[in-house]
């Protein structure tokens, strides 16, 4: 981007995203060529209706979709090169709502801070100042999803709150609120806007509570913007208009005459509710309009009736309809913002920057009144050295006053393996914490699963026929009743696991946090190992007891069992990533746990089967899992066991780089 003003938090210019339609050739414009500019510290209000292309928009400006072309700088970053530099100065409130549902409300906004940035101490202050704040005192110790819809959101929007973010996207942040608690939202906004310079991107429906809240509004239709400005000027665009709220008691309402006797003064529409109009017309024709209500439908028929000015719930009616180059109201900003904005455009126009006219009229007329004093004209990296974070605990780098910062180049500070790898380590501790909590909920069932199943497999296996109690087969009963455990839970649980984050929309959450996918990952797959031990060591502790086995328990199995967790889980997870409909998935889980399981060498020995199935069995982690534990069941650990150990780390490895590239941090 040529053009960057320091006193602007968001530039976009010509932004266009297009999709393909479903299963043909057709491409559709969720975004279409959108430039405009958000000043920092103001509340920036995104209207328009489903499909307007909002959801598109904010989904670039966090880095979650990758625009076809344009431009996108957050506070001087480019978002599409550098998302989690983004990410990490951006709180986000979707509508769908957050993850860390099972956890206490405090934890949920404290590990939400940690996987934010923040130190410690801070990260526990502003958790203290939130609970306060947000009036969450008596529900601090409760899960998330013990609480009401209302309360909920509230933590949500705390969470989004964490980190004290330079950039905070709410959508329909006051969904589910009460009055009091709307009001609580709105008072809580503005006072992050003016006194801690925050910018703020709303995207609402609700356009009377956006009015009271918002610095400036974009109307979306059709992908494009077609009216931008402060409240105020887009009224005034309107023109000397007045609106009368007429209701009329009884069911019959107004009669089709009389109706078209307000037609003829003016607009009227049917109200939302049975029995009332929305009369809009020129103030000068107020008088009419009044003798119309008196004489025509006369006062004993008026339950109520109110005249106003124009609102901005109707410049969003009158402007969502619009379309094209001239839908943008005449008088959108104010003059000095207009005219940098022209010149900026005019300069690179000339030096063949921008194509001439390639800024269309519709989202030309973009940025308003002045914004609140920028503090520092270059924004530092999201990401600071260990130790060096600030006093907000926000993960900065301040800029050094004895000289430059090393770059890399794209304008962000360049970070060392050092640093990264110690975010990662705090990425992985509270993503782990977070799923062991949640994993809390249930463990009592999946233990007793655990237990229960592998010895009943042993049993049951055992006493088929004429009984099958000699050593080799024992062995692989229990080798075989222990990866089927390990299969089930980490293979079946993990996948179903992340596709239902996925269709709930919570995916979205973790993609909106500044933290690597290799994180995300291990962290779920190390919360099973704890659920998953007790059903491999069952199959060896019930052999003992019901046959007195001789087999070996060497240090050998601390390698052998995490490990075969660790690679089965991985599996679970790429497939969970790699398939999207949860139909489907279910079908492969099964398959790959009751089926492959039968005709693999796991409880069947290798020369026993088919060589086709051979063939296909080595292609499969449970079969090297399987393996390893009887290899170190007998005490064998020579150069099979070292290559089934080997396998197994290899899969793990390759398990979790397939499901980081298949499970779409960005979403397109």
């Amino acid at each position: 981007m040529n053009h960057v003003s320091r006193d602007n938090a968001i530039e976009v210019r010509n932004l266009t995203r297009v999709f393909p339609t479903g299963g043909s050739d057709t491409l559709v414009k969720a975004n279409d060529d959108l430039t405009f500019s958000i000043p920092r510290g103001q509340v920036f209000g995104l209207l328009g209706a489903n499909g307007a292309g909002k959801t598109t928009l904010v989904s670039q400006l966090l880095g979650l979709v990758r625009p076809t072309s344009g431009e996108i700088l957050v506070e001087g970053i480019d978002a599409v090169a550098w998302p989690d530099e983004v990410k990490a100065m951006t709180g986000f409130l979707p509508q769908t709502g957050l993850s860390m549902r099972l956890v206490e409300v405090r934890r949920a906004l404290h590990y939400t801070g940690r996987l934010r940035g923040q130190s410690e101490a801070d990260a526990r202050r502003q958790t203290a100042e939130l609970i306060e704040e947000l009036g969450l005192g008596d529900v601090r110790d409760r899960y998330v999803d013990q609480l009401s819809g209302g309360m909920t959101r509230l933590v949500n929007f705390g969470m989004a709150l964490m980190g004290r973010p330079k950039l905070l996207i709410l959508d329909e942040p006051t969904n589910e609120l009460d009055p009091h608690n709307r009001r609580l939202v709105w008072d809580m906004v503005s006072r992050r806007s003016a006194a801690d310079g925050t910018t703020v991107v709303l995207v609402t429906h609700n356009v009377l509570e956006a009015e009271s809240a918002v610095d400036q509004v974009a109307v979306m239709n059709g992908g494009r913007i077609t009216a931008m400005g402060t409240p105020g000027r887009l009224k005034e665009a309107l023109g000397d208009s007045i609106r009368l709220e007429l209701f009329v008691k009884g069911d019959g309402g107004l009669a089709r005459h009389e109706r078209e006797r307000f037609g003829a003064v003016g607009t009227i529409t049917a109200g939302k509710r049975d029995g009332s109009y929305l009369v809009q017309t020129d103030s000068a024709r107020m008088p009419e309009l009044m003798r119309l209500v008196h004489g025509e439908v006369g006062m004993d028929r008026v339950a109520d009736f109110r005249l106003t000015r124009p609102t901005l719930e109707d410049v969003y009616l009158t402007m969502d309809g619009r379309s094209g180059p001239d839908a943008a109201p005449s008088v959108t900003t104010e003059p000095d913002a207009a005219e940098g904005l022209a010149s900026a455009e005019a300069s690179e126009t000339a030096a063949g920057l921008v194509p001439a006219g390639a800024v269309t009229s519709a989202a030309a007329v973009l940025t308003t009144a002045p914004s609140a004093p920028a503090t520092t004209p270059a924004p530092p990296s999201p990401f600071g050295e260990a130790g060096d974070e600030t006093a907000s605990g926000a993960r900065t780098r301040q800029a050094a006053s004895a000289g430059p910062v090393p770059r890399d180049g794209k304008g962000v500070p360049a970070r060392g393996a050092k640093t990264r790898l110690r975010r990662m380590g705090i990425d992985l501790k509270y993503l782990w914490l977070e799923q062991m909590l949640e994993v809390r909920t249930t463990w009592s069932w999946v233990l007793m699963f655990g237990l229960l199943m592998p010895t009943a497999m042993v049993f049951g296996l055992t006493r088929i026929g004429n009984g099958l109690s000699d050593e080799q087969s024992l062995l692989f009963i229990v080798s075989g009743a222990a990866i089927f455990s390990v299969a089930n839970e980490g293979i079946g649980t993990l996948a179903q696991r992340i596709g239902v984050l996925r269709q709930d929309g919570m995916m979205v959450y973790y993609a909106s946090l500044p933290i690597s996918r290799i994180s995300f990952l291990a962290a779920m797959v190390f919360s099973r190992l704890l659920l998953i031990l007790p059903g491999l060591i069952t199959p060896m502790i019930v052999a003992k007891l019901m046959y007195d086995t001789d087999f070996v328990i060497s240090p050998a199995l601390l390698l052998v069992l995490p490990l075969s967790c660790m690679a089965l889980s991985a599996i679970g997870l790429a497939i969970g990533t790699l398939v999207r409909s949860m139909d489907l998935l279910l079908v492969i889980v099964n398959l790959m746990i009751f089926v492959l399981l039968l005709v693999a060498p796991v409880l069947i020995p290798i020369e026993s089967l088919p060589v086709p199935l051979q063939v296909f069995g080595y292609l499969l982690p449970p079969t090297y899992a399987a393996e390893s534990l009887r290899l170190a069941l007998v005490g064998d650990f020579g150069a099979t066991f070292l290559f089934d150990i080997a396998v197994l780390a290899a899969m793990t490895a390759a398990g979790l780089v397939g499901a980081s590239r298949w499970i779409r941090w960005r979403t397109a």
